[in-house]
């Protein structure tokens, strides 16, 4: 660390020899860096804003109905069409800056000069407030410039005719869908229609195959198991015929109380099959019947332990001409009952036996009717979101053609810039004393190292590699130490007067933007 500190001093020192050179590099350098900044023309800015409402009354009420415009993709869109080339070519048409380009890499060049001049840009981040700035040597040019540029933006299609045909085409296209898909609907539901009508025989109607097998299999079960009751009820009466006499006693089984609530049971358990037949086990109509038979069989069994406990009841009832009448009576209802389910359970039989042989018809009837049904289905949900998207299509169209979704106002209009915004003169000479300073200690560097000395005993043995034996310091008389001081004063205030005419500078600015410029034109001061 020492030796590069014990460098940066020789190098400092070195430098030190050549200060006058430096300071009159640096005088000359500012002062010509300070001309230079004089002679810059004025630049005058025009500003304006606008306020571009994306916000329409019409967007909410159609929302989920049509297809309303992304309104912040078309003023993003907006914004690049603005500074696009033709764009930027009619501006300069207009305002006349086209006359200074008389050549086509002239005009190219323009228009490059022109896109990176016009600041187009929206006021904060969430924002519908734009501003529109463009600055020139001269202010009526950029009043101009800013003024076109608001004319195109507020004269601009948004919503141009490529967009337009767009939708158009893909409204006809949505058109000529939903009529195909219609056709193909009117012929699916046509060939539905025939082969119902085809095949009316083979058509299920409450139930599929499946289950009208197993219900009237259930249905000719039940007859069977009422025809056996019929039967042994049948021969219970013929034997209580034989056998009876004018005072024998009834078998309360047997007795009319018992017999009626069997009629009724027998009535409801026939009823029962038909009905399941038709609906299903949670019917109303069906449970019904289920619940008067429980009800029935609860009344039957109650009645009988009654009969029992006083057979003098059942005899009564049935004792005498009265009784053995009634027997017979009973018996012929008996007969006749049995020969009707006997004849019920041949019905049955019959159709269970042609369910049976027709399985495979019935089956292949089935598969192409839900085929037929699926296909229609299909056809018919793809018809409806065809038909649903074009009436939205169609909406969309209304909408963007009687709905402008872009309105511009104007907030701020281009008006003349009465004061320059720039050159920042006062920035540009500091900067130009700041150089004038580095390029005179540059100098002096150079210098420094293509006269180079030797500062210390320790330099001169890096440099040529043999001993030094000793070093003579100077003796400064006294003339000359005050020759060395007023020498070091001299640099002091001629270096002072380097800032003082930097300010000097800075506080005429103004009157030397104005006589430079006319100097260097020609003209008097």
């Amino acid at each position: 660390m020492q030796d590069i500190l014990n460098l940066v001093f020789e190098q400092l020192r070195n430098v030190w020899r050549f200060r006058w050179l430096a300071l009159g590099a640096a005088w000359a350098i500012a002062i010509v860096g300070w001309l230079y900044v004089y002679s810059m023309p004025d630049i005058y800015q025009s500003e304006a804003r606008v306020n571009i409402d994306t916000e329409s009354a019409i967007h909410p009420l159609l929302s989920g109905m049509a297809v309303t415009p992304n309104v912040n993709q078309q003023v993003r869109l907006l914004i690049q069409t603005v500074l696009s080339r033709p764009n930027l070519a009619s501006i300069a048409r207009q305002t006349g800056l086209d006359l200074s380009a008389s050549t086509p890499e002239q005009t190219q060049a323009l228009l490059d000069n022109l896109a990176q001049q016009i600041s187009l840009r929206a006021v904060g981040a969430k924002t519908d407030l734009y501003r529109i700035r463009f600055s020139s040597e001269d202010p009526k040019m950029a009043q101009a410039v800013v003024q076109e540029v608001m004319n195109v933006m507020t004269t601009m299609s948004v919503g141009d005719q490529a967009r337009s045909e767009d939708s158009e085409q893909a409204t006809a296209f949505l058109e000529r869908e939903v009529e195909k898909y219609q056709q193909r609907l009117v012929g699916i539901e046509r060939d539905l229609a025939n082969f119902k009508k085809n095949n009316p025989d083979l058509i299920p109607g409450t139930g599929d195959y499946v289950s009208q097998v197993r219900g009237t299999r259930a249905s000719v079960d039940s007859l069977k198991d009422q025809l056996a009751a019929a039967r042994q009820r049948l021969a219970s009466l013929q034997s209580q015929r034989a056998g009876s006499g004018g005072s024998a006693s009834v078998d309360p089984l047997q007795s009319q109380q018992i017999l009626g609530i069997d009629r009724q049971i027998e009535q409801r358990e026939q009823q029962l099959p038909i009905l399941l037949g038709k609906y299903t086990d949670q019917h109303p109509d069906v449970l019904t019947a289920r619940r008067d038979i429980e009800r029935l069989q609860g009344q039957r069994a109650q009645t009988l332990a009654e009969l029992r406990a006083n057979p003098g009841l059942a005899r009564s009832a049935m004792s005498g001409d009265g009784g053995r009448a009634a027997i017979g009576q009973q018996i012929s209802e008996a007969s006749g009952q049995v020969a009707s389910l006997q004849s019920s359970i041949r019905r049955q039989e019959a159709a269970l036996g042609d369910l049976e042989s027709g399985a495979d018809d019935m089956t292949d009837a089935q598969a192409q009717l839900a085929e037929l049904t699926r296909n229609y289905q299909v056809n018919q949900d793809q018809y409806q979101k065809l038909l649903t998207r074009l009436y939205s299509a169609r909406l969309s169209n209304d909408v963007r053609a009687s709905n402008d979704p872009l309105q511009f106002r104007v907030i701020d209009p281009a008006e003349l810039p009465a004061e320059p915004s720039g050159p920042q003169r006062t920035v540009l000479l500091t900067v130009a004393l700041l150089a004038a300073i580095v390029a005179g200690v540059a100098l002096a560097f150079f210098f420094s190292q293509i006269r180079p000395v030797f500062i210390s005993r320790k330099a001169l043995t890096d440099a040529t590699g043999l001993p030094v034996l000793g070093s003579v310091s100077t003796a400064w008389t006294t003339t000359q130490r005050a020759r060395r001081h007023s020498a070091l004063l001299l640099f002091g205030v001629c270096a002072a007067t380097l800032f003082v005419g930097y300010l000097g500078a800075v506080a005429f600015a103004p009157i030397g933007a104005e006589m430079v410029p006319n100097f260097m034109s020609g003209q008097s001061l």
